[in-house]
């Protein structure tokens, strides 16, 4: 995938772990006695193809447009914001807390826009099968990303109410917990959740503007 930057921890990119669910290339369907979550799992993809095959034809502004409908739809970004902002959100205001919902979420679909610039055929596996999440609740949707040449990577995705609220690269790199400490980084700079939307604005029109 030409221009594809792997899904790395946070010294590479700050939500890069979440790349890896664009690529889908067609798998058999999933049978019917298969997981809801895996079935979820496999229609967002299928929502996104469109889209990822005529990727590098697209500007990011364009890819950013076509990938929203589909992430904020399979990722519940409610709760992905409240759980990456820690126990500083219980002293946000509603107000305050809605514009940093709003801010990670124009930040996650751009991201997603400026990685994605191609599509060579890699293919993804899902495991129609779950397995229980122990801590919070939930199911773990395991998966396989298939390069070519044959080199594979577990990705897994945490997945409650039909959602998805986390991904584990190699099956344990946490990308909330990645995003708890970016958060963490930037609330303890001052400002609160002011400082917390400006940033990740910023770094939106960073990302779209490239």
């Amino acid at each position: 995938m030409k221009g594809f930057k792997f899904p790395l921890p946070p010294s590479m990119s700050w939500i890069a772990v979440l790349i890896a669910l664009l690529l889908w290339a067609p798998t058999t369907s999933l049978a019917e006695s298969s997981s809801p979550a895996a079935r979820r799992i496999e229609a967002y993809y299928q929502q996104l193809m469109p889209t990822l095959r005529s990727a590098g034809s697209l500007s990011v502004r364009q890819r950013d447009q076509r990938f929203g409908p589909a992430i904020n739809s399979a990722f519940d970004i409610g709760t992905m914001t409240r759980l990456a902002t820690g126990p500083a959100w219980s002293s946000f205001s509603g107000a305050q807390q809605a514009a940093v919902r709003d801010a990670f979420a124009r930040f996650l679909v751009a991201d997603y826009a400026h990685q994605v610039t191609d599509y060579s055929g890699e293919s993804f596996v899902v495991d129609p099968q779950t397995s229980p999440e122990s801590r919070g609740g939930g199911e773990i949707v395991k998966t396989q990303l298939v390069q070519p040449g044959g080199r594979t990577v577990q990705i897994n995705y945490l997945v409650r109410g039909g959602r998805v609220v986390d991904v584990y690269l190699n099956g344990t790199v946490s990308d909330l917990a990645t995003r708890r400490d970016e958060f963490a980084s930037i609330l303890a700079g001052g400002g609160g959740a002011d400082a917390l939307v400006k940033t990740l604005r910023q770094r939106t029109e960073t990302l779209l503007g490239s």
